[in-house]
């Protein structure tokens, strides 16, 4: 579907360009004035998105001159009654008031069409990239090639080991593969190996019986049991005490757990997805990691790139995070100058998109104005 955006504002037509690259379906043409748009509008145009005051000639004096010929949508952040009356009145479909989320404007931009008796073209389900809703913006080869990936293990129950730097989503993806498997409807159990003492680790995985130890008041359901019939994530995995991977290795082959202090074997019915930020081929060679556990979780490796080689993404998930920041927090929804845009794109963000999205949420709420620029940029990294 092609869509006109007739804006005055540079900042918002870039803040618009950079989020309708989450949506592939729509091509985007913007136009800095009315004038400039009537000169280039033709029949390939499907809707019009037009700002309300504008020099020269204002919204409702365009709709006028457009006559009816496309759908049109109405944003402005000078909204009164009497204007969003005059708007509906010229057959204006949506009068969306500034600042707005992108999903706000997407479903304005569908009722439109609906309203014209035309549905919007979407693509086919194997061509439709990940939208931030699904946790992912998804620009770079990278990142299509883990999510192609990632869906065709998720059609499977084989065990999935996802491989990339921390910070780079991980556990996003771990999410994405679990909520498109046919195990989407039972439970997604996580534990980070890195972060549970090494003596509680096998009690936190296969849970205990009363009496197991000298505080088991009760029994108490290990992680397996509580992910049955669904996906349990094992981030860090190289993390995991040596002595404990004979175990878990035995659990992924009888597909049977013993409690700890038990002795009755429990059937498990659980999808493994494991992670690491670490070489664990070095891990191997350096007799930490057992290789036969390995290959039991490695079936199918998924490889998700770092921030610094998928740079195409930086300022999307920037501006997707500024978005969120401001309606979590009630603050203002900012836009990003260029100078500020060029500071995300040098950084080097060895944090990844953990680091990006701390950056970005700490500028949305200590910054005033609403336009972000270099130097706000610059003093939070």
């Amino acid at each position: 579907m092609k869509i006109a955006l007739v804006e005055d504002d540079i900042n918002m037509r870039k803040s618009l360009e950079m989020a309708f690259l989450c949506y592939p379906e729509y091509e985007l043409k913007t136009f800095k004035n009315p004038k400039e748009a009537l000169k280039s509008l033709d029949d390939s145009f499907d809707l019009v998105i037009s700002d309300l005051t504008m020099p020269g000639m204002d919204g409702l004096e365009f709709v006028k001159e457009l006559d009816g010929k496309y759908p049109v949508i109405i944003i402005t952040g000078n909204a009164t009654l009497n204007r969003a009356i005059d708007s509906i009145r010229l057959g204006v479909k949506d009068f969306i008031t500034k600042p707005f989320e992108i999903q706000t404007l997407i479903d304005g931009i569908k009722s439109g069409m609906e309203d014209k008796g035309a549905q919007p073209i979407k693509p086919k389900k194997d061509e439709q990239k990940i939208s931030p809703r699904d946790g992912f913006i998804a620009i770079s080869k990278g990142v299509e090639r883990a999510i192609e990936v990632s869906k065709k293990a998720a059609a499977t129950d084989v065990s999935v080991m996802l491989l990339g730097e921390s910070g780079v989503g991980k556990e996003v993806f771990a999410n994405f593969i679990h909520k498109n498997s046919p195990r989407s409807e039972k439970p997604f159990i996580a534990i980070n190996m890195a972060a549970i003492p090494d003596n509680l680790i096998e009690s936190e995985l296969f849970g205990y019986e009363k009496g197991a130890f000298t505080d088991a008041q009760t029994s108490k359901l290990g992680r397996f049991e509580m992910a049955a019939g669904g996906t349990l994530f094992l981030d860090e995995i190289a993390e995991m005490p040596y002595p404990l991977q004979s175990k878990l290795l035995r659990v992924l082959q009888d597909k049977e757990i013993t409690r700890l202090g038990g002795t009755k074997s429990i059937k498990i019915d659980v999808r493994i997805i494991s992670a690491t930020n670490v070489n664990i081929d070095k891990n191997i060679k350096d007799g930490l990691f057992r290789e036969d556990l390995y290959y039991r979780l490695n079936t199918i490796p998924v490889k998700i790139p770092p921030l610094r080689d998928r740079q195409e993404e930086i300022v999307p998930i920037a501006l997707m995070t500024l978005a969120n920041t401001a309606k979590k927090y009630g603050t203002k929804e900012h836009t990003l100058s260029s100078g500020a845009q060029d500071s995300l794109l040098k950084h080097d963000w060895p944090g990844n998109i953990r680091e990006l999205i701390s950056v970005c949420e700490r500028v949305s709420i200590l910054t005033d104005s609403e336009t972000i620029e270099a130097e706000d940029i610059l003093q939070n990294l």
